[in-house]
Protein backbone atom coordinates (compact mmCIF):
# COMPACT_ATOMS: atom_id res chain seq x y z
CA UNK A 1 0.00 0.00 0.00
CA UNK A 2 1.15 3.41 -0.90
CA UNK A 3 0.32 6.16 1.94
CA UNK A 4 1.75 9.73 0.65
CA UNK A 5 1.10 13.52 0.34
CA UNK A 6 1.20 15.97 -1.56
CA UNK A 7 1.90 19.62 -1.95
CA UNK A 8 1.89 22.46 -4.20
CA UNK A 9 5.47 24.42 -4.24
CA UNK A 10 7.28 26.88 -6.24
CA UNK A 11 10.72 26.46 -6.97
CA UNK A 12 12.15 29.76 -5.94
CA UNK A 13 10.85 28.57 -2.05
CA UNK A 14 12.93 25.42 -1.87
CA UNK A 15 15.33 25.81 1.10
CA UNK A 16 18.30 23.97 -0.56
CA UNK A 17 20.25 23.36 -3.66
CA UNK A 18 18.38 20.60 -5.57
CA UNK A 19 21.56 20.66 -8.45
CA UNK A 20 23.12 18.75 -5.70
CA UNK A 21 20.30 16.21 -4.94
CA UNK A 22 20.37 12.71 -6.73
CA UNK A 23 17.69 12.84 -9.14
CA UNK A 24 16.63 11.69 -12.62
CA UNK A 25 13.80 12.04 -15.44
CA UNK A 26 10.80 10.39 -15.81
CA UNK A 27 8.04 10.37 -18.87
CA UNK A 28 4.91 8.75 -17.52
CA UNK A 29 2.29 7.51 -19.59
CA UNK A 30 -1.33 5.88 -18.98
CA UNK A 31 -2.76 2.92 -19.78
CA UNK A 32 -6.01 3.18 -17.91
CA UNK A 33 -7.24 6.17 -15.30
CA UNK A 34 -9.56 4.05 -13.53
CA UNK A 35 -8.03 1.96 -12.05
CA UNK A 36 -4.79 3.96 -12.86
CA UNK A 37 -2.34 1.85 -14.51
CA UNK A 38 0.78 3.57 -16.13
CA UNK A 39 3.96 2.76 -17.78
CA UNK A 40 7.63 4.66 -17.10
CA UNK A 41 10.22 5.35 -18.40
CA UNK A 42 13.36 6.13 -16.10
CA UNK A 43 16.18 8.64 -17.50
CA UNK A 44 15.59 8.18 -21.11
CA UNK A 45 15.67 4.01 -21.03
CA UNK A 46 17.66 3.20 -18.20
CA UNK A 47 14.71 1.53 -16.43
CA UNK A 48 10.83 0.62 -17.11
CA UNK A 49 8.38 0.15 -14.72
CA UNK A 50 4.52 -0.81 -14.74
CA UNK A 51 2.63 0.45 -12.31
CA UNK A 52 -0.74 -0.25 -11.02
CA UNK A 53 -2.85 1.58 -8.21
CA UNK A 54 -6.36 0.84 -7.19
CA UNK A 55 -8.55 2.54 -4.62
CA UNK A 56 -7.61 1.17 -0.62
CA UNK A 57 -9.41 -1.01 1.78
CA UNK A 58 -12.30 0.46 3.86
CA UNK A 59 -11.21 2.22 6.80
CA UNK A 60 -8.80 3.96 5.19
CA UNK A 61 -8.32 7.79 3.63
CA UNK A 62 -8.70 7.49 0.01
CA UNK A 63 -6.72 10.55 -0.70
CA UNK A 64 -3.59 9.82 0.88
CA UNK A 65 -3.88 5.65 0.70
CA UNK A 66 -4.22 3.14 -2.48
CA UNK A 67 -3.04 -0.42 -3.25
CA UNK A 68 0.11 0.02 -5.49
CA UNK A 69 1.87 -3.09 -7.55
CA UNK A 70 4.63 -1.92 -9.42
CA UNK A 71 7.15 -4.18 -11.09
CA UNK A 72 10.41 -3.75 -13.96
CA UNK A 73 9.52 -4.51 -17.26
CA UNK A 74 11.58 -4.96 -20.26
CA UNK A 75 12.19 -2.26 -23.22
CA UNK A 76 10.25 -4.25 -25.24
CA UNK A 77 7.27 -4.73 -23.15
CA UNK A 78 7.38 -0.79 -22.41
CA UNK A 79 7.20 -0.24 -26.11
CA UNK A 80 4.43 -2.73 -26.67
CA UNK A 81 2.33 -0.96 -23.91
CA UNK A 82 3.54 2.53 -25.24
CA UNK A 83 0.89 1.61 -28.14
CA UNK A 84 -1.82 1.20 -25.80
CA UNK A 85 -0.99 4.68 -24.13
CA UNK A 86 -3.83 7.73 -23.73
CA UNK A 87 -3.70 11.02 -22.88
CA UNK A 88 -0.81 13.43 -22.18
CA UNK A 89 2.72 12.44 -21.39
CA UNK A 90 3.90 13.83 -18.59
CA UNK A 91 7.51 14.41 -18.09
CA UNK A 92 9.06 15.54 -14.91
CA UNK A 93 12.54 15.58 -12.85
CA UNK A 94 12.33 14.14 -9.53
CA UNK A 95 14.82 15.03 -7.01
CA UNK A 96 15.18 13.11 -3.79
CA UNK A 97 16.27 14.08 -0.29
CA UNK A 98 15.76 13.41 3.27
CA UNK A 99 13.99 15.55 5.89
CA UNK A 100 15.27 15.90 9.13
CA UNK A 101 12.88 13.05 10.22
CA UNK A 102 14.12 10.51 7.68
CA UNK A 103 11.67 10.71 5.35
CA UNK A 104 12.23 11.00 1.50
CA UNK A 105 11.19 14.19 -0.17
CA UNK A 106 10.18 13.93 -3.47
CA UNK A 107 10.05 16.80 -5.49
CA UNK A 108 8.87 16.80 -8.58
CA UNK A 109 9.74 19.81 -11.57
CA UNK A 110 7.43 18.81 -14.42
CA UNK A 111 8.34 19.87 -17.99
CA UNK A 112 6.45 19.86 -21.75
CA UNK A 113 2.78 21.16 -21.39
CA UNK A 114 3.14 21.49 -17.63
CA UNK A 115 6.43 22.99 -17.46
CA UNK A 116 5.97 25.64 -14.11
CA UNK A 117 4.35 22.50 -11.96
CA UNK A 118 6.21 21.41 -8.88
CA UNK A 119 5.20 19.25 -5.87
CA UNK A 120 6.39 18.02 -3.14
CA UNK A 121 5.26 14.21 -2.20
CA UNK A 122 6.55 12.27 0.96
CA UNK A 123 5.35 8.92 1.31
CA UNK A 124 5.02 7.74 4.66
CA UNK A 125 4.93 4.08 7.05
CA UNK A 126 1.36 4.68 8.43
CA UNK A 127 -1.55 6.88 7.94
CA UNK A 128 -0.71 7.80 11.45
CA UNK A 129 2.28 9.26 10.60
CA UNK A 130 1.18 10.96 7.72
CA UNK A 131 -1.78 12.58 9.66
CA UNK A 132 0.81 13.77 12.48
CA UNK A 133 3.27 15.61 9.76
CA UNK A 134 3.37 18.83 9.71
CA UNK A 135 3.67 21.20 6.52
CA UNK A 136 6.66 22.53 5.59
CA UNK A 137 7.11 26.08 5.95
CA UNK A 138 7.96 26.39 2.45
CA UNK A 139 5.04 25.01 0.54
CA UNK A 140 2.59 26.73 -0.69
CA UNK A 141 -0.37 24.31 -0.07
CA UNK A 142 -1.66 20.89 0.51
CA UNK A 143 -2.97 19.43 -2.66
CA UNK A 144 -3.50 15.56 -1.26
CA UNK A 145 -7.18 16.06 -1.47
CA UNK A 146 -7.37 17.45 -4.81
CA UNK A 147 -8.55 15.74 -7.97
CA UNK A 148 -6.93 17.78 -10.69
CA UNK A 149 -3.23 17.51 -9.19
CA UNK A 150 -3.44 13.37 -9.25
CA UNK A 151 -0.61 12.57 -11.65
CA UNK A 152 -3.43 10.33 -13.61
CA UNK A 153 -5.53 13.65 -13.68
CA UNK A 154 -3.00 15.72 -15.53
CA UNK A 155 -2.32 13.35 -17.79
CA UNK A 156 -5.37 13.15 -18.61
CA UNK A 157 -6.59 16.89 -18.43
CA UNK A 158 -3.44 18.83 -18.57
CA UNK A 159 -2.61 21.60 -16.06
CA UNK A 160 -4.94 22.08 -13.43
CA UNK A 161 -7.20 25.05 -13.96
CA UNK A 162 -6.38 27.10 -10.73
CA UNK A 163 -2.42 27.24 -11.96
CA UNK A 164 -3.68 28.01 -15.70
Amino acid sequence: MEIERKWLIRKEDIPFDLESLPNYHIEQRYISFHPSIRIRDINRGEKYILTVKTKAPENTDQDISRNEYETSITPEEYADLKELCRGNVILKRRYLKRDDYGLMLEIDLFEGKLSGLAYLEIEFSSETEANKYTDPPWVLREVTHVPDFKNAALAKNGMPGEIR
